[in-house]
């Protein structure tokens, strides 16, 4: 909330580039609805999806006072946008809200080193499984417990998990097949066996 008073809210549509990599970086930003991606497009022409932001995550910290990702709304978004002097001059004066600002900065570093860790897995079925278990912890809608939401593309999930579009498809008709996970559309999932799935998910 003391965040909020200094803020301004920003609404996207889905797919909406906030901003680009290299550019200026003048603002930080808060998911307050919606899910945004992290991307960086590489010289070789592919895309990789660095992360996916969810309601509470911080983005837009910076390198050289430069954004080092681009962002884009993977669906409709609603931000919180702080300037980055008038947030640097608040958590100056404020060592309870600096601490909490520092906490949540850290648990960004750890989505990034559980995506190390999934990318780092040899097997395709692996990682799409610790992918689903991660979208699994984020907080979701009440009545919503037994279903995954899976709001980005499978093209996402593919950049994402460092794998072909191919690769994920088969991944899914394995997890299917072995009666691990259901697949409803292409947008939600259900586990069927929650031992295998943890063990799968859990496994490197």
């Amino acid at each position: 909330m003391q965040l909020a008073s200094i803020a301004t809210r920003l609404r996207l549509p889905a797919r909406m580039v906030l901003y680009r990599e290299d550019s200026p970086a003048d603002w930080i930003f808060i998911v307050a609805e919606g899910v945004m991606k992290a991307f960086r497009d590489l010289p070789s022409g592919k895309r990789r999806v660095m992360a996916f932001l969810f309601p509470h995550d911080i983005f837009g910290l910076a390198e050289s006072s430069r954004y080092v990702n681009a962002t884009q709304s993977v669906t409709p978004v609603t931000l919180y946008r702080l300037e980055l002097s008038t947030l640097t001059a608040m958590l100056r004066r404020d060592s309870e809200l600096e601490f909490q600002f520092l906490c949540k900065v850290t648990h960004e570093l750890r989505e990034s080193l559980r995506q190390t860790l999934m990318v780092g897995r040899r097997d395709a079925v692996g990682r799409l499984a610790m992918f689903l278990r991660m979208l699994e912890q984020k907080p979701r809608p009440r009545g919503a417990a037994s279903v995954i939401d899976m709001p980005m593309s499978r093209s996402d999930i593919a950049h994402y998990l460092g794998l072909s579009l191919e690769a994920v498809s088969r991944a899914s008709r394995t997890l299917e097949r072995t009666g691990i996970v259901a697949f409803e559309g292409l947008r939600k999932a259900r586990v069927l066996n929650r031992t295998k799935f943890e063990k799968l998910a859990a496994a490197l």
